[in-house]
């Protein structure tokens, strides 16, 4: 939650005119990976996250490129759930073999639909072409009880633009005024065609907090994004039709 908001529900004013009292501190669940984090290397990037949905979870990654694709993820409207390292999938390599193999994280679409993904720089990916073949032996052969797909993913999966548009998202929901996204909502009910975030904004009369609002109604699914651009005052935006998917 923003500075501001937490001071404003915590400091709400009661029938009496007195203040209230901040709602009591819940902690996050904690993560739930199948393993304990690796002890980083020099230069190594280890760290953490907490989720920003209704029950708040702390959500481990191991490299620069697990927490860019996790940002990635988090934000995506199609995605309900992210786990970190899963119990390892049982397989049975070229080799005739039996393996296992532990994934960065297990995504649960809002279709129902599960997905296996691993992470790797693609770099390493290039110098180990026989990663893929492994990853397309585990996909022949993983059971869809466990996941529907097995994906690679790279940093090249996750730009510059799209973390930050995700950083942003995942940074306005924590904000619990919903006045000023009502506000945004009733200024962009009867948008036709596109507008720029700035234009809704400047509408609004909210400054920085309408900016924050307009990113809000982007991520619940009423504003469109035109484009793949970053989220700035400049970015076009439209309304989602109601033929439109919504989250």
């Amino acid at each position: 939650m923003s500075t501001a908001d937490s001071m404003n529900q915590a400091g709400g004013t009661r029938p009496d005119g007195g203040r209230s009292m901040p709602p009591p501190f819940v902690p996050p669940l904690i993560s739930d990976a199948s393993r304990r984090i690796i002890v980083p290397q020099k230069g190594s990037l280890r760290g953490a996250l907490v989720t920003r949905d209704g029950k708040p979870r702390i959500i481990n990654y191991e490299s620069n490129a697990e927490r860019r694709v996790l940002l990635v993820l988090l934000a995506r409207p199609d995605v309900v759930d992210v786990r970190e390292q899963v119990e390892p999938v049982r397989f049975v390599d070229a080799d005739g073999k039996a393996r296992g193999h532990t994934f960065d994280f297990k995504v649960l679409r809002r279709n129902g639909q599960t997905t296996l993904i691993a992470v790797k720089q693609s770099q390493w990916v290039e110098r180990h072409p026989e990663f893929q073949e492994t990853l397309a032996c585990i996909a022949a052969q993983v059971p869809r009880s466990i996941a529907d797909r097995v994906v690679l993913m790279t940093e090249l999966d996750a730009s510059r633009d799209a973390v930050h548009n995700a950083k942003l998202i995942h940074s306005v929901r924590a904000d619990g005024t919903e006045s000023h996204v009502d506000a945004l909502r009733k200024i962009t009910a009867s948008l036709i065609g596109t507008t720029t975030v700035g234009s809704l904004v400047a509408a609004s009369g909210l400054f920085g907090l309408g900016f924050r609002a307009v990113v809000r109604l982007i991520d619940d699914g009423t504003l469109r994004v035109v484009g793949t651009t970053r989220i700035d005052y400049g970015t076009k935006v439209t309304l989602v039709s109601r033929s439109e998917d919504r989250p």
